[in-house]
């Protein structure tokens, strides 16, 4: 297995506070079965934000360190950016870091109100040539309303990655409801752990992909192909979204 969304790299964000709970991190990916694992730390323009120089550089200590523990994981570079309206600009500058140096770019919106930019940003990204992954769209209060909303921007050609918590109920269960509605809508494409720590945010990628597929059976591959496909920078099997229709008073229920 391949984790596209991590917060392992120590000391940077709110992820790993130290060497030891990173090597912690990694350990439990390695016992999970996950053999490559994407070092994604928050990158926003007030607050977090290594260059991809510094991120290159802070992999490489921490995988030299898991080397010397003996544990068989692979830590590859990224980042978790934060929307702004000036994201195609600090691009350009070389600021910000994608997904194993790859034209995908992991993208994180608002949790309470999706900002009225979006549209222009993510237009803008694919005409340099960029693929936005929206991270954790389940988890956005705008998706959970009207999961439309993603199918729109699927259409467009852009990409979302589903927490592997949202599907384990670890975030509630208007998020559990709506992830599930994504997958079974193919609105969702990747599958990352968005791993924090080694207690309340740590690693489930493994179970979560046991719940995938009791939900999609055989289509789990999918998600394991398009991991491998992202770093290594080629084209994903996306598939055709699904409009949804909810059933009636369902959005009542959920939301009640």
């Amino acid at each position: 297995m391949i984790d596209l969304h991590s917060h392992i790299l120590p000391g940077v964000d709110d992820g790993a506070g130290d060497l030891a709970e990173a090597l912690g991190i990694a350990r439990q990916s390695a016992e999970q079965g996950i053999e490559k694992i994407v070092a994604t730390p928050h990158w926003m323009t007030d607050g977090y934000g290594l260059t991809p120089e510094v991120t290159a550089e802070r992999v490489r200590e921490l995988q030299a360190s898991i080397t010397q523990a003996g544990i068989e994981l692979t830590v590859l570079p990224g980042a978790e950016v934060l929307i702004t309206p000036e994201l195609g600009r600090l691009l350009e500058q070389g600021l910000i870091s994608t997904i194993n140096h790859s034209r995908y770019l992991l993208l994180e919106l608002s949790f309470r109100e999706i900002p009225d930019y979006t549209e222009n940003v993510l237009y803008d990204l694919k005409v340099m040539g960029y693929i936005p992954v929206l991270a954790h769209p389940e988890r956005y209060q705008d998706v959970m309303a009207d999961p439309n909303l993603l199918y729109s921007w699927v259409k467009e050609g852009v990409l979302a990655q589903l927490n592997a918590g949202s599907l384990l109920g670890d975030f509630g269960l208007r998020v559990q409801q709506t992830a599930e509605i994504l997958v079974q809508h193919n609105l969702v494409h990747l599958l990352g752990s968005d791993v924090h720590s080694t207690g309340q945010r740590k690693q489930s990628l493994q179970p979560a992909f046991v719940r995938l597929r009791e939900l999609i059976g055989g289509e789990i591959t999918r998600f394991t192909d398009n991991a491998q496909n992202v770093i290594d920078n080629l084209d994903l099997k996306s598939g055709s979204p699904i409009y949804y229709r909810e059933k009636k008073g369902f959005i009542k229920r959920l939301f009640s």
